[in-house]
């Protein structure tokens, strides 16, 4: 394809115009319309060809490394138990809890469904998160510039969630403190509207009071409606009275990388035990290696990118 057609390609595929495109790689705009009409005889064809060339390469370029980054979304058992999970809770006004160790999917899980369901609202805590941030937080997403207490804040957010169809979900919820659970709980009551935290094992035993005699978190966890505990790419199943291995998701996020057969699927989850984070990282590493190769993804290459990551 000769350079005038890439061009009109490129400017047809991001709907800019002619000139727009002229300043954007620092062209006259009458130089680009010379070339664009008279190509490669245009007197000023060299004012023009290299910094087009240049600039359409490092887009495409760039474009395809965000693609390779983002792994499509492969709608595992787990995903499509957390997404169930989550839609119940909705139908029952409830409360609900997803819980799985770092890099089962649980984040990228949220993140397709609040992407696909825009009545939700997904909130990630962090380890200094307090009451107040949280609640901020979930006002200014509410659309309120309230700047009341904290008690009157909440009571805000109640009000809007009660009015309206939108939701909230909070992901990394193992790191909010007791008052922040306590709050959330008050505003659950006030507005009867959904409610779902994500997080690690520990938001369980943050949730029930762990090992505690005190029952101050009762009031909180005999809310909760619904749970799902992921399990990863892998999983245990009792079949006629044996207990198997299922592993069609990790075949799946496989067959994303071009690898079809079982022999080297087992290597890989060998390596990850069905984590989806650590089989995702390892199997992009291994597509680096084996393209570096000339190769495809096999035993060999995949057990070279082990010795690259941390994996255990």
């Amino acid at each position: 394809m000769d350079l005038q057609s890439q061009i009109l390609e490129f400017l047809e595929a991001q709907g800019i115009s002619q000139n727009r495109f002229a300043k954007t790689i620092g062209v006259n705009p009458a130089y680009l319309s010379g070339y664009m009409q008279q190509g490669d005889d245009y007197q000023y064809k060299d004012k023009v060809i290299a910094p087009a060339k240049t600039y359409i390469a490092n887009y495409i370029e760039k474009t395809s490394k965000r693609k390779e980054a983002e792994l499509e979304f492969v709608m595992t058992r787990d995903a499509k138990s957390v997404f169930a999970v989550i839609e119940w809770a909705v139908m029952d006004e409830d409360m609900a809890v997803i819980v799985g160790k770092a890099g089962t999917g649980k984040s990228r899980t949220l993140r397709e469904f609040a992407k696909n369901h825009p009545e939700s609202i997904l909130i990630e805590a962090t380890i200094s998160t307090t009451a107040r941030d949280l609640f901020k937080k979930i006002a200014e997403l509410l659309g309120s510039q309230y700047k009341g207490s904290l008690d009157l804040t909440v009571r805000e957010c109640a009000s809007i969630l009660q009015k309206s169809e939108k939701f909230i979900i909070i992901d990394e919820a193992e790191h909010l403190p007791y008052r922040a659970l306590e709050l959330l709980r008050r505003m659950y009551d006030f507005s009867k509207s959904p409610l779902i935290l994500a997080g690690t094992k520990k938001l369980i035993k943050n949730l029930t009071g762990g090992e505690s005699d005190y029952d101050e978190y009762e009031q909180l966890s005999s809310r909760v409606g619904g749970k799902w505990i992921l399990q990863g790419l892998t999983y245990a199943k009792e079949s006629e009275g044996k207990v198997v291995e299922i592993d069609d998701d990790l075949k799946a996020v496989c067959k994303l990388f071009g690898i079809n057969d079982i022999a080297t699927a087992k290597t890989i989850k060998q390596f990850t035990k069905g984590n989806f984070r650590k089989t995702e990282k390892l199997l992009k590493r291994s597509e680096r290696l084996a393209k570096s190769y000339g190769t495809e993804i096999t035993k060999d290459v995949i057990e070279t990118a082990v010795e690259m990551l941390l994996l255990r």
